[in-house]
């Protein structure tokens, strides 16, 4: 995979030095992600092999990239749910109208959230969240939904959700729906080594 920038710590701080594109300071490594800076060249492809490829990809590549990114191809480590929360990230699967990044680290990990609107004939049922992250190494991470319900606008919150769940399990990828989660819900999630998760918050006037 074609690097774009590299990325190195100063002074407590996330400094970017990329072709074509000036030196920057970030204070988180989320704020990094969040950014497209159209930096040449363009991307030709996205060969992700591991974890550490899906990292680099989303703090080194993606956010430099010039023009459309082409379809990622995942090397077998890379668990189904990594590669479902990849995609979630890179917006593939589904247009939305807000994306954040939670939180990450460029060597560790990375937690997201896209928000996708639905809507049933002229009016809109909610706002419908995806909740992502991937990782390196095996790990549990923490789900605060009220982080992202909180950057919903007031008149698309509800107080009840039906969360579709997507994750690595003790063999396989285990894929089920929670009902009623309020939205001060937090959710541990068990990764394994190269894996990842994808939450789908739907309100459940919106999922009837």
């Amino acid at each position: 995979m074609n690097v774009i920038a590299q990325l190195f710590w100063r002074d407590g701080e996330l400094w970017s030095e990329s072709q074509g594109c000036p030196s920057r300071a970030w204070r988180r490594p989320a704020d990094l992600a969040e950014a497209r800076l159209a930096t040449d060249p363009a991307v030709d492809s996205l060969a992700l092999a591991d974890g550490r490829d899906l990292l680099t990809a989303a703090f080194c590549v993606v956010p430099f990239a010039h023009g459309p990114l082409p379809e990622p191809v995942f090397g077998e480590a890379v668990t189904s749910a990594a590669r479902a929360a990849f995609r979630a990230f890179l917006g593939i699967d589904g247009e939305g109208d807000a994306f954040h990044v939670m939180r990450g680290e460029p060597d560790d990990f990375l937690v997201f959230a896209r928000r996708l609107r639905r809507s049933r004939g002229d009016r809109p049922t909610g706002a419908v969240w995806q909740v992502g992250g991937f990782t390196v190494d095996a790990t549990t991470l923490t789900v605060r939904f009220e982080d992202v319900w909180e950057l919903t606008p007031p008149e698309l919150r509800v107080t009840s959700y039906s969360v579709e769940v997507l994750r690595d399990g003790v063999s396989a990828v285990s894929q089920n729906i929670l009902p009623g989660i309020a939205p001060d819900a937090r959710l541990f999630i068990d990764l394994a080594a190269n894996g990842g998760f994808l939450f789908t918050f739907t309100p459940e006037e919106a999922a009837q």
